[in-house]
Order: C-alpha cells, then sequence, then structure tokens
C-alpha cells in the first residue's frame, strides 16, 4: 500500500478487534485512492476486506475521533 503510491502511514496501525485492521495514511486524494486500492486487493488475497474507505478532506477534529489521523495542513500564500 504504501509503496504503491506516494502516501505516509501516519499513526501505527491499529487492531480494531475481531482481526479488523484499521490504517491512517495521508497523502493527496489521488495517491492516498491508488494506495488504498492497492492495500485492499492485496488484503483481499489473504481473507475477506470488510471496508476500505478515503476521507477526502476530513473535518480539523477528525483526529480527536481516529488515533493518527491528524494530517499535515499546509497553507497555500495568496
Amino acid at each position: 500500500m504504501l509503496k504503491a503510491a506516494n502516501v505516509e502511514l501516519t499513526g501505527p496501525m491499529k487492531g480494531v478487534g475481531s482481526a479488523l485492521v484499521s490504517a491512517v495514511v495521508t497523502g493527496d486524494v489521488a495517491a492516498v485512492n491508488a494506495a488504498i486500492e492497492a492495500g485492499a486487493e492485496t488484503a483481499g488475497r489473504y481473507g475477506e476486506v470488510v471496508s476500505a474507505h478515503v476521507i477526502a478532506r476530513p473535518h480539523d477534529d477528525t483526529d480527536i475521533v481516529v488515533p493518527g489521523a491528524k494530517a499535515k495542513r499546509t497553507t497555500a500564500a495568496k
């Protein structure tokens, strides 16, 4: 997943329970989509993929709910 596109693993991969795993990656939307698709395809070879979801523009408070979700935010100069 990380080698498929220019993305960063933002936090540790967390076991959610019942063999479910959660990973938070950051990067531009196209790169994250490519990485998630590659990761889901690879994980599907070893078991069932329950969900693979991309939040394109998360709310600022997302980092409170999702551990490791605090993304590097940059502002463009005007």
